[in-house]
């Protein structure tokens, strides 16, 4: 009796406790990495060369979009990329260049083949899903609508589109990436850090 007070006394005293608070942003960074992925892809293909050394206001007074900040600072990344040089006033610059948004957003696809996850009557929690084979697409997708103007009229507008990708495949405990940019965009901005760090 006296070994199992004993016993009882140090279990008590060995008793702990720990926990941490977990939370999630309202938006996923998977979500806001396609997103800007597809944002680079569409201004890649802004090509002005013959600007080169002119003088651009950008205006983003109709610029309504998810990330729009992301979108003007990519803008200007690429105006001065083509070697325009950036002014603050309009009435300084040789072109204004007008960036609109035709859509910036996501889409999301998913097939399943097995038993979704189910509610538990009575409970919060749910019966977990069980996949034997499924697919998970996730797409970002962007139209940008650029217009150069000078002296009040237009010089040139054009769409650009961009598409990042992020596909998963599940099958049984197995799982496979056949797509995905985000991993891509990374690397290749890895590989240029390191580069100019050499």
């Amino acid at each position: 009796m006296r070994y199992a007070s004993a016993a009882t006394f140090c279990v008590v005293c060995l008793i702990g406790c720990t926990s941490r608070t977990v939370s999630n942003t309202p938006r996923t960074a998977i979500e806001q990495l396609l997103l800007s992925a597809a944002v680079d892809k569409a201004l890649s293909k802004v090509q002005v060369p013959e600007l080169a050394g002119k003088k651009a206001y950008l205006d983003f007074s109709n610029l309504r979009a998810y990330d729009g900040e992301y979108v003007e600072s990519a803008v200007r990344a690429c105006i001065a990329k083509n070697g325009l040089i950036i002014v603050e006033k309009a009435d300084e610059a040789d072109y204004t260049v007008g960036v609109s948004s035709g859509g910036v957003g996501n889409e999301y696809k998913e097939f399943l083949l097995g038993i979704p996850s189910l509610p538990v009557p009575g409970s919060a929690m749910a019966l977990p899903e069980l996949a034997l084979f499924k697919t998970v697409e996730q797409d970002g997708i962007v139209k940008l609508f650029v217009v150069f103007y000078a002296d009040g009229k237009l010089v040139s507008a054009n769409h650009y589109y961009g598409k990042a990708e992020r596909d998963e495949t599940f099958f049984l405990w197995m799982r496979f990436q056949p797509k995905d940019d985000i991993r891509k965009a990374w690397e290749k901005a890895d590989a240029v850090i390191e580069k100019e760090n050499k």
